[in-house]
């Protein structure tokens, strides 16, 4: 009975031990699923900032293409493109 008691002792410190080791993996996890959500959330920052500076080069290239345009047909003695 009293072997059956120690055993039974050693099985729940063990049964303790392990749920106490995967509660510490579950707390690392979460920390690091936190830090991995506001990674993301300045990528994604970042990107949408990136998005519009893209938006004003392209803006940028569209009047430099129609002042290429117009330089050309004066250039070229042609009378300029109507603008829609």
């Amino acid at each position: 009975m009293e072997n059956q008691l120690i055993d039974m002792r050693l099985a729940v410190s063990a049964l303790l031990e392990t749920a106490t080791h995967h509660q510490r993996n579950f707390e690392t996890m979460q920390r690091n699923f936190d830090t991995l959500v506001l990674e993301i959330r300045d990528m994604r920052s970042d990107m949408m900032q990136m998005q519009s500076e893209i938006r004003e080069i392209q803006m940028d290239v569209r009047g430099l293409q129609t002042e290429n345009r117009r330089i050309l047909d004066i250039l070229q003695n042609r009378p300029p493109e109507q603008e829609s």
